[in-house]
């Protein structure tokens, strides 16, 4: 197990707090461009605060979502629309006075550090609704920093599904909420995946956050004449060849950023 962390003095950019507490949350959307939000789920530890609603999206859900979510126009036909939606009843931080949807999640926004897995995606989805989170942890960035096979190598696949059962997390969870791809049942899994992380590490919350906003750690390439060699033993044997990858390659930012990070350490 590694962990990298780069050094920064760039910890003005959080707004840390003792009482801080983390939300775990999910969206499903109409699709990976407009990703217009049509089911928000969110959970605390020890199941508080609560949230897990439907919404009639502005944009068309495509058949490739669908397909994903399950979830059709005819099922939020009669939902509200998310930026139109008053704040849950029931479930909710009970420190809020406020009425609105809106309001609500700005205020869990100034209050938690919201947990995501692939946050990025997440993030822009409650952005382009006009929430925007300040503090977070990616699970899928941390679980990359983290965790590697035998061999040191990356594993398979760090989605959550896979790393649910790689890490036997299946064994312990509650069966009621065990439907992949429903923003409410990933939320289980994904505090879950989050509570073991940090049984197995001695990373702050600075350090997380520092690591979810920073390209995701990749150690070995997955193509080419080096296909399942390690970025460390390339550049051992062939750093010229890293070195050609770097310049020639504009379409994975974050294997340069990878290959950049090993040569400047080799």
């Amino acid at each position: 197990m590694i962990l990298y962390v780069t050094d920064s003095n760039s910890f003005d950019r959080y707004i840390i707090m003792d009482d801080k507490k983390y939300l775990y949350f999910d969206t499903e959307t109409t699709d990976i461009q407009t990703k217009d939000i049509v089911q928000l789920g969110m959970l605390g530890d020890n199941d508080y605060p609560y949230f897990n609603e439907y919404f009639k999206p502005l944009q068309r859900i495509e058949f490739g979502s669908m397909a994903i979510h399950h979830i059709t126009p005819e099922f939020v036909e009669d939902k509200p629309i998310f930026t139109e939606a008053t704040a849950p009843k029931e479930g909710m931080d009970i420190r809020f006075t406020g009425e609105s949807l809106m309001e609500y999640l700005q205020f869990l926004a100034d209050n938690y550090i919201w947990v995501a897995h692939n946050a990025a995606f997440d993030l822009e989805a409650l952005a382009k609704k006009g929430i925007h989170i300040k503090n977070y942890i990616c699970t899928f960035k941390l679980a990359r920093n983290m965790l590697t096979d035998d061999t040191g190598r990356d594993l398979e696949s760090y989605s959550l599904q896979y790393l649910r059962y790689y890490l036997g997390l299946y064994r312990n969870e509650d069966a009621t909420h065990n439907v992949a791809h429903d923003a409410m049942s990933d939320v289980f899994f994904l505090r879950d995946l989050f509570h073991y992380l940090l049984e197995h590490s001695t990373l702050s919350n600075e350090n997380m956050m520092i690591i979810s906003k920073e390209p995701a750690i990749m150690r070995n390439l997955t193509f080419g004449k080096y296909s399942g060699a390690t970025i460390e033993e390339i550049a051992k044997t062939d750093r010229e060849y890293l070195e050609w990858v770097v310049n020639t390659i504009e379409d994975k930012p974050d294997l340069v950023w990878n290959i950049k990070r090993v040569l400047s350490n080799v």
